[in-house]
């Protein structure tokens, strides 16, 4: 596999998101969350609201499915402050 993607929207916000996680390199996984418009396309896809760097792939698939379900379930400014680099 060469990633994953998923669809979420906020249940209390109402807000749409695109959870993405790629490879970077042979030891190296990125997930971002994107602010998505109505029909879930990127609103800035050169710009993600958060970015999270894994070094192993269950790592990373841990991590896209945990921030899924959070951001499902949480509001997003809390989600996001938390994963921000301090």
């Amino acid at each position: 596999m060469k990633g994953l993607f998923n669809k979420v929207k906020n249940r209390y916000t109402r807000q749409r998101f695109v959870v993405s996680t790629i490879r970077k390199g042979e030891d190296h996984f990125e997930t971002a969350v994107f602010t998505a418009t109505f029909f879930y396309f990127p609103k800035f896809l050169s710009n993600p609201d958060l970015t999270v760097k894994t070094q192993t792939q269950e790592e990373a698939w841990d991590m896209h499915y945990q921030i899924t379900s959070r951001l499902t379930l949480e509001y997003p400014a809390r989600l996001f402050q938390e994963f921000e680099p301090q």
